[in-house]
């Protein structure tokens, strides 16, 4: 058994967001099921939000843009609302 939080249904697949300790477990029965697994990862998705004014958040996506045009940054996460 494990958890699933959402499941959405997409033209190419269905798409799953479940906690990140229960990725392995998912993975293992969709293969013991034989169903096609397209691509899996994970997303960080904040617990909390912060509200910033427009100009704290004019400042944060610029930084955010800066931060993103960098080659050696993979990934950028935020916690905005």
């Amino acid at each position: 058994d494990f958890e699933v939080e959402e499941v959405f249904k997409e033209e190419e697949g269905v798409l799953i967001y479940a906690p990140f300790d229960q990725f392995g477990a998912i993975q293992k029965y969709l293969e013991e099921n034989q169903l096609e697994i397209l691509s899996s990862g994970f997303e960080r998705i904040p617990t909390t939000t912060s509200e910033l004014s427009e100009e704290q958040q004019a400042d944060v996506d610029k930084l955010l843009e800066k931060l993103e045009e960098d080659d050696d940054v993979q990934n950028v996460y935020h916690s905005m609302a």
